[in-house]
């Protein structure tokens, strides 16, 4: 209900109502609905450390790893859409607590797992960024992102095939750490200026 009506938009009388349940018998368990998401969410996240080991348990070489985990959090999070939808889709304020710290803090054990195996792949590989935190999180954050981006597209019969898109997506990432080194702090600063002095010459020019 969370996910197809929006947290704000349900109570807690009609999640009742919907498992055939007294709102009485919900408040036993739950003193509110956000309880009820926080107990979705863990369970979720739950879940998916669950899917992750597994599949990595598979595999030996942490680049197998990481290319097997990667395609399994994607194929995880389509084939479990409204479970995602609830911990990643949910309210921004969270009893408080903004919804990225939220996440970032229940998803630790997951996201956790992802950086530390590409660290693994970085010293196997002999990748240029070993131990580098920003390119670990290039990788994390390209392969969630392409699967809330397949969550809420779903399967579109005129755009290419899913896995297809998974693979390439994969291989061209991999091709990129592969290759280019992380960017030093410079290089933001620099196009930041770029793009000021830019904004400003338009602004004369007018």
């Amino acid at each position: 209900m969370f996910a197809d009506r929006g947290y704000e938009a349900v109570t807690l009388r009609e999640i009742a109502k919907e498992i055939g349940y007294t709102h009485a018998v919900i408040y036993q368990h739950f003193p509110d609905k956000w309880h009820i998401l926080v107990e979705l969410s863990n369970e979720t996240i739950g879940l998916m450390v669950q899917n992750f080991d597994a599949i990595a348990a598979k595999h030996l070489a942490p680049k197998e790893r990481l290319f097997a985990t990667s395609r399994g959090l994607i194929q995880f999070c389509v084939a479990h859409p409204q479970q995602f939808r609830n911990v990643f889709f949910g309210p921004e304020n969270r009893n408080g607590v903004r919804a990225g710290q939220y996440i970032d803090d229940i998803g630790r054990p997951l996201f956790g797992r992802f950086v530390q195996l590409f660290f693994d792949v970085a010293r196997d590989e002999g990748l240029p960024s070993k131990d580098d935190l920003v390119v670990a999180h290039t990788w994390w954050y390209s392969i969630f992102g392409l699967a809330t981006l397949m969550v809420i597209q779903g399967v579109v019969p005129d755009l290419p095939d899913q896995t297809l898109v998974v693979e390439q997506t994969l291989a061209t990432l991999w091709a990129g750490v592969q290759a280019v080194p992380r960017l030093p702090k410079s290089a933001i600063t620099k196009r930041s200026d770029r793009s000021r002095a830019s904004k400003q010459q338009q602004l004369l020019s007018t």
